[in-house]
């Protein structure tokens, strides 16, 4: 597969529209802190088109307030189609299927039953995937389960491969038309793809009661990797940064600290309990030499991150207050 260049280039009245080689297109928007409401940043870099290694998605100018530490895109590249960037459900889950996955979906089922202390709980997936966590909710017994996905492809993924029926809905829909609560309520992956983080754990904390357990999975920033490749950018006058991914999959357009989240998660009535940093040190790599070396040495500084704490991921459980 040929590198993306940067495709068409347009204005309009809601903002600037640029179109990736593949087609995918993104209104450019200026937008504010999401927690804060703030518009105090401090400029990173850019991210995307030609500021990537392989030149996919769109240039887009990253952030971090000043206030909450939360990474963005600013102005934020908002799709005008978003049900394509996720029509493929097989290739953008490629690096998560097998047994071993499936697996680990039903120890952290049994971790979640363990942290809302019955052996019964209602459990919500927001942005449930191809219905993956739910089907291994299934297989562990529960049955009082609500998956929520706004993407086509993987609605219709659930129901033909696991018989699991997911809502068309957002989190903001969800709670607006259903007055109930959950024992848990899980975001896995999920946090860092939406636009409103603010609005949607407001919405999260609408359907959870005092006691209900939270339970997060989402790319720590900054991490190990992005200190040293942007320390390495700045070295070489390169304006380039290694934070996020917005335009490009998985599409990655917020990236929070644990301050950050902590900030965010409080500000909606949670507590946040536990924290765990550590990522899968594999970085994927082309066939040319470079790359091929520049994937290692990432490799390496992962395995160093996992060792130090300073690792590209984290798994964070908390609790309504």
């Amino acid at each position: 597969m040929s590198a993306p260049t940067l495709g068409a280039r347009e204005h309009v009245a809601d903002g600037e529209i640029l179109t990736d080689s593949e087609g995918h297109a993104f209104s450019l928007r200026p937008i504010r802190c999401p927690t804060c409401g703030i518009d105090e940043t401090r400029t990173l870099g850019m991210r995307g088109g030609p500021h990537h290694r392989w030149g996919l998605g769109i240039p887009t100018q990253i952030v971090r307030c000043r206030r909450c530490s939360l990474i963005y895109p600013n102005p934020f590249p908002y799709p005008v189609d978003p049900q394509e960037l996720y029509s493929d459900p097989e290739s953008y889950f490629a690096r998560h299927e097998g047994a071993a996955r499936l697996a680990e979906y039903r120890e952290l089922v049994r971790r979640l039953i363990d942290a809302c202390q019955t052996n019964r709980p209602s459990l919500l997936d927001v942005g449930s995937g191809r219905g993956d966590l739910l089907h291994a909710a299934r297989l562990e017994g529960l049955n009082d389960l609500v998956g929520l996905e706004f993407a086509d492809a993987m609605v219709s993924y659930a129901r033909d491969h696991h018989g699991v029926e997911l809502l068309p809905l957002t989190i903001e829909q969800y709670a607006e038309s259903h007055p109930r609560t959950f024992d848990g309520v899980v975001l896995n992956a999920i946090i860092e793809h939406v636009y409103d983080p603010d609005s949607f754990v407001a919405s999260v904390a609408r359907l959870t009661r005092p006691g209900s357990v939270l339970y997060v999975d989402t790319p720590r920033e900054p991490h190990l990797l992005t200190w040293v490749g942007n320390a390495w950018s700045r070295l070489t006058r390169n304006d380039a940064v290694y934070n996020l991914s917005p335009t490009w999959p998985p599409y990655h357009v917020f990236g929070f600290s644990p301050k950050a989240l902590r900030i965010l998660l409080g500000k909606h009535g949670f507590a946040v309990e536990r924290v765990r940093v550590h990522s899968d040190p594999s970085i994927p790599a082309r066939p040319e030499l470079g790359d091929r070396l520049r994937a290692f040495a990432g490799v390496q500084l992962n395995r160093v991150a996992n060792l130090t704490h300073t690792a590209s991921n984290m798994y964070v459980w908390a609790r309504r207050v």
